[in-house]
């Protein structure tokens, strides 16, 4: 349903899908679910969070110069 919203193709369902992933990584931190790893498992979560955010950026700006 919501590749269908957007109306973009293949960018618009890689737009959805990590924003899912976002979102439920923040819920988990807010929820402290991570609480008690290893600091190299939360530094990798991080990371993930980070890599997610920038490839939206690049995907969003791949979109605008269409």
């Amino acid at each position: 349903m919501g590749e269908s919203k957007l109306g973009n193709g293949a960018s618009s369902w890689i737009l959805h899908m990590a924003f899912i992933i976002l979102v439920s990584s923040m819920w988990g931190l807010l929820l402290k679910e991570w609480k008690g790893v290893s600091k190299k498992t939360f530094s990798t979560i991080l990371l993930g969070i980070f890599v997610i955010i920038l490839s939206v950026m690049i995907v969003g700006y791949g979109n605008s110069i269409e």
